[in-house]
């Protein structure tokens, strides 16, 4: 597009973008920036950060990261550096990812690479905060989408009133789970021409977009910080978050090396923390739990994360010399209590554990009370948004069972 190439961290091959999600098999690409990053104070959000987002143009679309010095928060748990980046609603703040999460952050520039590269519209599976931040922004685009989720996440696609959904479709897996909605979503995208898959850990413009929230992290304290804290699932925000903080390191922006990152799960799903204790680059069967569980926080629930593929989770996590936690869900509805009375503001259930995790280190001390912490509240203020406007839940467009899902939805649109 003009400001970066493409680069295959398996191979070293440098190539020019075509919405390229795949290069070599077991590895990301990169977006090279070719210009130092001049930050755009007057911009909004993301945009703030254009030169480092794989775009032609920055658009009209608002999301991004609130970064504050949390002294209150700090002051509770005995930490005298300790920031937050905020992703949210939360009017006071003047936060801005209108739907509670930083997934919003992800959707603004991947709908604007999908119009660089002539894309018909975008095919994205979810367990609810991505597809409600897509079904948000394409629907004020009007830019066409497919939604494909499992039936139990149905109601996290929700939206205010002033979306108009005309060019939204949502796609419902029958007693599915989030790994059937993903496959799903690959079976259309392989007959659907013309559309693309968003794309996940893989897609650069979701990574770097994510990826913004340690710029302005950077930015409002004036160096990195020590440590970095966030819930994990899938991987693609700390992923982003790694590759934006080398980015800094390489252009003399930032003193290395970069921020120590601490990723949090459920202990009864919890595949990255297994692996990385045992210092393991590649995941194994029994890092898996036998059968379904119940967990506190479904959305860090992922039975696909991008660990041993290279510039994955293992890379990031041995690049910063990184730590990972579990938390239980007592501990987490602790966080999450604990947040909410010291700062005013509700917390999503991710960003409780990554403040339960923060709280085992403190106690563990694996953090100095000194340090420059950052700790990613990646979703909050949904109960707040949901108070003050009114919203509602999207209608399914198609509902069926896994197995011939695909073909029905192309039936459908065929149809139509």
């Amino acid at each position: 597009m003009g400001n970066y190439s493409m680069r295959c961290l398996g191979t070293g091959e440098i190539f020019e973008d075509d919405y390229t999600l795949h290069f070599t098999d077991g590895a990301l690409v990169i977006a090279d920036y070719k210009s130092k990053l001049e930050v755009k104070s007057e911009s909004k959000g993301v945009w703030k950060y254009e030169d480092w987002l794989p775009v032609s143009k920055a658009t009209s679309d608002v999301a991004g990261t609130v970064t504050y010095k949390a002294e209150a928060l700090g002051k509770e748990l005995g930490l005298t550096n300790l920031w937050v980046t905020f992703h949210g609603y939360w009017p006071e703040r003047k936060a801005i990812c209108p739907t509670g999460a930083f997934k919003d952050m992800e959707a603004v520039p991947t709908i604007q690479r999908m119009r660089d590269h002539g894309c018909k519209g975008i095919i994205c599976a979810s367990a609810g905060n991505t597809a409600r931040a897509f079904t948000h922004f394409c629907g004020k685009n009007n830019f066409p989408l497919i939604v494909v989720v499992a039936g139990i996440h149905l109601d996290r696609v929700w939206v205010t009133e002033d979306v108009n959904l005309d060019s939204v479709k949502i796609v419902v897996v029958e007693d599915g789970d989030y790994l059937d909605a993903k496959l799903v979503s690959k079976e259309i995208a392989a007959k659907l021409d013309g559309w693309q898959l968003e794309g996940g850990a893989h897609n650069i413009a979701r990574r770097d977009g994510i990826g913004s929230l340690i710029l302005d992290a950077w930015n409002e304290i004036g160096h990195l910080p020590d440590h970095y804290f966030q819930g994990v699932g899938g991987g693609p925000g700390p992923i982003g978050v790694q590759e934006m903080m080398q980015r800094l390191v390489n252009f003399d922006l930032a003193k290395g090396p970069v921020s120590k990152i601490h990723l949090s799960q459920n202990p009864e799903h919890c595949p990255i923390h297994n692996a990385w204790q045992d210092k393991r680059a590649q995941l194994k069967e029994t890092d898996f739990p036998k059968g379904e569980v119940d967990v506190y926080s479904d959305y860090l629930l992922n039975k696909a994360p991008s660990y041993g593929i290279k510039g994955g989770v293992y890379d990031i996590l041995h690049a910063s010399n990184g730590e990972t936690y579990v938390v239980s869900k007592e501990e987490a509805i602790e966080a999450s209590k604990l947040f909410e009375r010291v700062e005013g503001i509700d917390i999503m259930s991710p960003s409780a554990v990554a403040l339960g995790s923060l709280v085992q280190a403190k106690e563990m001390r694996t953090i100095q009370p000194d340090d420059c912490i950052v700790l990613n509240i990646s979703g909050g203020g949904v109960n707040r948004l949901k108070r003050d406007k009114k919203t509602r839940v999207v209608e399914p467009w198609l509902v069926a069972p896994k197995n011939g899902l695909a073909e029905s939805v192309l039936k459908k649109l065929n149809n139509q």
